[in-house]
């Protein structure tokens, strides 16, 4: 069956229009008025020329909206069916179904009804209230923390396109009832809170941003379900209040809608006497409230719809049919789920034919479902297609913008000491205490990706015992993170916490430790809570607000997030701590930093392709833009799943190999040179005794880092500690199996250098042959010297300084030398299968040969690393020398360091940078700016520092396992590939 045809003049008029919503006009009141436009005329003449041609039948139907489950149901679909058909119900309300479902029978359903259906759904924080497979937005309390109203606009838009993607045109949405009864079993998390004014202005901003997407928005549940104990669900609730109360507190949301010209209402089931009087009698019923209050005190103009005719709040007292009928007597437009819809329209008949009600009163609120119907755009049968369906309600913009709205949601209820974010990093030694939930919390996993956190967990609702045994372990932390999960909204379950919680809690403050108390639930659960030094509500457990709580610790989030209602005299609403700037990074969406994900995401095609062409085992990539980390991902195994323990490669330890000249040795030389200690024009043999007569004593250090002062490339030590020629055995007047006094250089598992052999190395340094000074040769021994002439400055080798002066106050506890030694072999990344030296896979020992035998520390190579420690350092030297709110060095330090230096020479100051001759290999992309800066190193890795683009790239691989000789990596030039990708994100050409 197709639609009702409309006379011929009447489409020569209407024409234009047909088809079309009036996109000038806000879906709003749907009132006639005296004057009209051209636009007003035609939808005059398609609301009159439809309304006409109706039985009285069907406009009795037309006030019905029957619910739909998303879901193929044979029974179901033969009576809605029937229903549209016999009755020519108005509309379709789906309840839980999968959107894909749900396209297919609102097309089916809108092409079967002769006049179009209104469809509507209760979507409060997205459709993904109601389908499968949806983004989920937050819940109204959570938004109700947001002290950036634009926000709310924003999501009233992202679900309106959301709603009209499934063929949805009404949203039973926003709520706007004043949650002040923390009692309140139904509406609690659903409200924005117990200010009226912030209820308000939230309620308003995300109608508009429904109806400006031609979506009906419809604010619930009139005249206000807030203050109850009671669910309408399965009772009648009663509100106590007096009138001069409900005028001034819960009408107050309605009152500003209404101003705001909302389309639609909804009228609660709940029983006011200060508004009527008559015992058990559902508002929803009441001539009073409905037409007394609603449409001639109020002057609202808008659709008013029942809540669900099927529940107890309206059941109870008053049966089918004459629910519905007094339901249209008290001035209702729109009755909502029905239980008998047959029923129903044949007491509404009899009621119009005995003249219990009138032609007038039917006739007017079809008009007003009709003009809502053509500003809808349902003029034609509209069509909502099944195709990207998934990933149009999974957009990257929306992603962006739920993201948003959990950071902004972020709470800081209590701060002593202003101990959030935390600053001194190396005086700190932080545990984190889970309760509730599982392991493995993004929660936990964001904090770990800030600094050394040591995770415990405990079950909700654990012993005493338990209890004890956890005070026993985290006794030696000075500072304890607390994620509280698995709460409830319920008041009678105490909102999920229990006297252990409580206790704990308040025993780890007690014996003096600073804590911060991360909750994931309802604001109300603070009431048992207090003693702590910093209090955090995240609200929910979505995994961005859990990473936006972590992050606002740590400094990477600026935070402004108010408490929407009072759990406590100690907890009030409106009650929150400002952050107000970003001191360590944090984490976004490629495209609130103006990026696009659809680029940086082929990134993951091109490392897993070269890993199937096993030109590399695994990767970890990361990008930065600004303070933000904007991609971050892992690939492959480590080992190419040889090992059943294979490690995720995004928090998986690298060997940076000669990323460590500028992670450590060029790094420290910048402090150093910074304050003063550290003269780039003095010479070796200044800095080193030992050098002065030899060949290398007149090199300065400037000439070290630009490589320019003739030394070799590099010196095989590692050839001459061999027995036979054949390189097949090792002397063992050098190395030993063993560990003793004299063999104490661990260069690979069981396998110890004599120390003795040091100063051999250091002679063939001394005395290596010199090439041509000023001619730019990259040598490794360059950073070797250099290393130990930082030694000598500051009496401690490169590792500790690096440690003392960046590592540990950066949270940088991924960063070290010799992790294999130290007992985290497993949580590095294997580099090669050495079959020819130290015969053994080396893991967690460093892969080049000379650094293992100067015992894994030099300047050269030997740091180990993971991408976001790169990100604290890289990150910090592109902003200019500060991470963590500490200065290391100055803008101006970076700016020296990292130009290039002479003619002919693409380098800095032990920088690496772009080459700008197109004839000669470049590192880098050819896309990156020539102030880009970075190094790369030969196990596959490397970081580029794009300041005119503002972006940290860092690429870390094991390109050299089983085999460094595998040239296929380096030969596709992958890292540049990658790396042209980011480029591309930010349409770079």
């Amino acid at each position: 069956m197709k639609y009702l045809r409309i006379p011929f003049l009447l489409i020569l008029v209407s024409a234009v229009w047909i088809g079309k919503a009036d996109s000038d006009k806000p879906i709003t009141s749907a009132s006639n008025t005296q004057k009209y436009s051209s636009k007003d005329l035609a939808e005059v003449a398609w609301v009159d020329s439809t309304l006409n041609l109706m039985t009285d039948e069907q406009k009795i139907g037309q006030l019905f909206m029957i619910p739909v489950e998303g879901k193929e149901n044979a029974e179901q679909d033969k009576n809605v069916r029937n229903l549209i058909e016999k009755y020519a119900v108005g509309g379709l309300i789906f309840m839980k179904g999968e959107p894909v479902m749900q396209v297919s029978q609102v097309n089916r359903y809108q092409t079967a009804s002769r006049i179009p259906l209104l469809v509507a759904q209760d979507a409060e924080w997205g459709v993904s209230m109601r389908l499968e497979n949806a983004l989920k937005f937050p819940k109204n309390m959570t938004l109700g923390a947001i002290q950036d109203d634009s926000l709310l606009y924003q999501m009233g838009a992202m679900m309106a396109q959301q709603c009209r993607r499934v063929g949805v045109e009404v949203n039973f949405a926003p709520v706007v009832d004043i949650n002040n009864n923390a009692a309140n079993p139904v509406i609690n998390d659903r409200s924005f809170g117990e200010n009226k004014y912030n209820v308000a202005r939230k309620g308003m901003m995300i109608s508009k941003g429904m109806s400006d997407n031609l979506v009906l928005p419809c604010a619930k549940h009139f005249p206000g379900h807030g203050d109850t104990g009671t669910d309408s669900h399965l009772d009648l609730p009663m509100i106590p209040h007096s009138r001069a109360r409900m005028d001034t507190m819960e009408l107050y949301p309605f009152m500003r809608l209404r101003d705001a010209g909302i389309g639609g209402m909804m009228v609660a089931h709940l029983s006011v006497p200060s508004l009527d009087a008559t015992a058990n009698l559902p508002s929803t019923l009441s001539p009073k409230i409905v037409q007394g209050i609603l449409r001639d005190e109020m002057s609202y103009e808008g659709l008013i719809f029942t809540d669900a005719m099927n529940m107890k709040g309206v059941l109870k007292y008053y049966p089918v049919g004459d629910a519905e009928l007094r339901a249209f007597k008290a001035g209702i437009d729109v009755l909502l789920m029905s239980t008998d819809v047959a029923k129903a329209v044949t007491t509404l008949k009899n009621a119009l034919n005995s003249g219990e009600i009138t032609k007038v009163q039917l006739e007017e609120k079809v008009r007003r479902i009709l003009q809502s119907k053509y500003r809808l755009g349902l003029t034609k049968v509209p069509y909502a297609s099944p195709y990207n369906l998934w990933e149009d309600l999974n957009s990257e913009s929306a992603k962006f913008l739920k993201k948003k709205l959990y950071e902004a949601a972020v709470t800081l209820a209590k701060n002593d000491n202003n101990l959030v974010p935390l600053r001194n990093l190396e005086a700190m030694n932080i545990a984190y205490l889970q309760i509730g939930g599982n392991s493995g919390s993004t929660f936990e996993r964001t904090l770990q990706k800030y600094a050394n956190v040591r995770p415990y967990y405990l079950k909700s609702g654990f012993t005493a015992t338990d209890m004890n045994a956890a005070l026993a372990s985290l006794k030696s932390y000075n500072t304890v993170i607390i994620g509280v999960f698995g709460l409830s909204k319920k008041i009678s379950d105490n909102f999920g916490i229990n006297a252990s919680t409580s206790s704990i809690s308040r025993s780890l403050t007690e014996q003096g430790k600073s804590t911060i108390l991360s909750v994931f639930g309802s604001p109300y659960a603070l009431k048992n809570f207090g003693a702590e030094t910093a209090v955090l509500m995240g609200y929910e457990e979505d995994a961005d607000a859990q990473q936006a709580v972590a992050s606002a610790i740590f400094g990477g989030l600026t935070v402004n997030g108010k408490l929407p209602v009072t759990a406590s005299p100690q907890f009030k609403e409106g009650q929150g701590f400002v952050i107000p700037e970003i001191i360590r990074f944090g984490f976004s969406l490629p495209e609130e930093q103006g990026m696009k994900s659809a680029s940086l995401n082929k990134i993951d095609s091109i490392v897993n392709s070269y890993i199937r062409m096993r030109a590399i085992p695994g990767a970890a990539v990361a990008v930065m833009k600004g303070k933000h980390i904007v991609y971050e991902k892992g690939f492959g195994k480590m080992d190419y799943g040889i090992a059943s323990d294979s490690i995720d490669p995004l928090n998986a330890m690298y060997d940076i190999a000669s990323m460590t000249k500028t992670t450590a040795t060029i790094a420290s030389s910048m402090r150093l040179y910074e304050q003063g200690i550290l003269n780039l024009d003095a010479t070796v043999g200044e800095y080193i005794p030992e050098f002065q007569g030899t060949n290398k004593s007149s090199i300065t250090v400037r000439e070290l880092m630009q490589h320019t002062a003739g030394l070799k490339a590099w010196i095989p030590f590692y050839k001459e500690t061999f027995a036979d020629k054949a390189q097949t055995q090792l002397r063992k007047d050098i190395y030993s199996n063993t560990y003793s006094t004299d063999y104490n250089i661990e260069v690979a598992p069981q396998l110890y250098m004599n120390q003795q052999y040091l100063e051999t190395m250091w002679n063939e340094i001394k005395y290596s042959e010199m090439g041509t000074r000023g001619r730019m040769v990259y040598s490794d021994l360059s950073m070797i010297i250099l290393a130990k002439i930082i030694q000598n400055i500051t009496g401690s080798n490169i590792e500790d300084y690096a440690c003392d002066n960046f590592y540990t106050s950066m949270g940088m506890n991924n960063t070290m030398f010799n992790p294999g030694k130290k007992g985290y072999a497993y949580r590095c990344v294997p580099t090669e299968i050495d079959d020819n030296w130290r015969h053994c896979v080396v893991q967690g020992y460093v892969h080049d040969y000379a650094s293992a035998m100067f015992g894994g520390v030099s300047g050269h190579a030997g740091l180990f690393s993971n991408v976001y420690d790169l990100c604290k350092m890289y990150g910090m030297i592109k902003n200019g020398g500060t991470y963590g709110g500490r200065y290391y060095f100055s803008p101006e330090t970076v700016s020296y360091f990292t130009r290039k230096q002479i003619a002919g020479s693409r380098r800095g100051l032990g920088w690496d940078k772009p080459n700008s001759d197109p004839d000669k290999p470049d590192p880098a992309s050819p896309k990156a700016s020539d102030d880009t800066y970075g190094h790369t190193g030969f196990t596959g890795t490397c970081v580029w520092v794009d300041p005119k683009y503002d972006i940290v790239f860092i690429f870390l691989a094991n390109r050299t396992y089983p085999d460094q000789n595998n040239k296929m990596f380096n030969k596709r030039a992958v890292r540049k590939i990658v790396m042209d990708k980011v480029y591309e994100s930010m349409g770079i050409k």
